[in-house]
């Protein structure tokens, strides 16, 4: 067991944008040894650009082969699981990038192995870290708005400005819009129920011209006398989120277009006025955020919130839509 939690060291499995983001975040937190691997030289030397530690490898195994103590997973989907699975028999805690995986294909595998060697795993759904998602998350919990009834989610963004190369990528070939799905994933996080029904249309319908669906449209009924809607899109401008949770004593809004600020909104039926605050934001606070949970649940034994199981439930919902 390491003495604190910054000891600890994490091999980096892919050195695209989301690596060298968590790279810089660990770096940041005062984590002294980063490692990281990607066949393309290039993306490591990117990477070692940013985080001039950090130590590179051209492999996983070759990776592994130092005994991390943990792995950070920023592959494509369909690689979520089977490297988990490999580094935790290599002897490694695993925190994965969201989606869990592209699939339910051997996700229980993955919890028994998990509990059987003792090692955390953990999903990277940062926005549930968000401040002023997690705000409202607490407002509603405390009650603020009575029992929630409905969720509306919506974030669009157009795909071609985000990312000038955005024919090339992963997303743009297979998932796209549903490469969103942090908000399915937030209605299901404040829902907080089972999901009973799924329903759904996808396609591409703009004009940025991808084969993946540039928009979804996803109702999602729950246990309990609860609904959400969804929408996804890779064609919106301006860039928009917003997600509204309607209650039966009021509504709580919570509005970032941008990423350095947020304004958070609640009306309670009881005050009749709405009350609104605006927070300053930065988009890497997340990511410090949950970054650090993972590690010090590591070092200190403690849970993880954003567990197996509990990622699982928006690859469900994103299966469903799909088909």
């Amino acid at each position: 067991m390491v003495s604190q939690w910054q000891d600890l060291s994490v091999l980096i499995v892919g050195c695209g944008s989301i690596g060298k983001r968590h790279a810089r975040v660990l770096a940041s937190l005062g984590v002294k040894d980063i490692r990281a691997c990607d066949p393309i030289p290039e993306q490591r030397e990117t990477l070692r650009a940013q985080v001039p530690g950090a130590r590179l490898y051209d492999s996983f195994e070759a990776g592994l082969a130092d005994h991390p103590d943990t792995v950070l997973i920023g592959t494509p989907p369909e690689l979520h699981i089977p490297q988990a699975v490999q580094a935790i028999r290599a002897g490694c805690h695993v925190l994965s990038e969201k989606p869990l995986s592209d699939s339910t294909d051997g996700v229980d595998d993955l919890i028994a192995l998990a509990a059987a060697e003792h090692k955390k795993v953990m999903v990277a759904h940062c926005f549930r870290y968000h401040e002023g998602l997690l705000k409202a998350k607490q407002m509603l919990d405390a009650g603020h708005v009575g029992r929630l009834v409905s969720v509306r989610a919506m974030v669009g963004e157009h795909l071609p400005d985000v990312r000038p190369d955005y024919r090339n990528l992963f997303s743009a070939q297979h998932g796209g819009a549903f490469d969103l799905m942090h908000d399915i994933d937030l209605a299901l996080w404040y829902a907080g129920l089972p999901v009973r029904q799924v329903y759904a249309l996808s396609g591409s319908y703009s004009d940025i011209g991808i084969i993946a669906p540039d928009v979804a449209e996803i109702l999602i009924g729950f246990e309990g006398r609860c609904l959400a809607s969804v929408h996804l899109d890779f064609f919106q401008r301006p860039r928009r989120r917003q997600i509204e949770l309607m209650g039966t004593g009021g509504v709580i809004i919570v509005e970032f277009a941008r990423w350095d600020r947020c304004t958070v909104s609640i009306y309670e039926a009881t005050k009749a006025a709405w009350e609104h605050e605006e927070l300053v934001t930065d988009r890497d606070d997340m990511f410090r955020a949950e970054d650090r949970e993972f590690l010090v649940a590591v070092a200190e034994d403690k849970p993880i919130r954003c567990t197996i199981p509990e990622a699982r439930k928006s690859v469900e919902v994103v299966m469903a839509c799909q088909k």
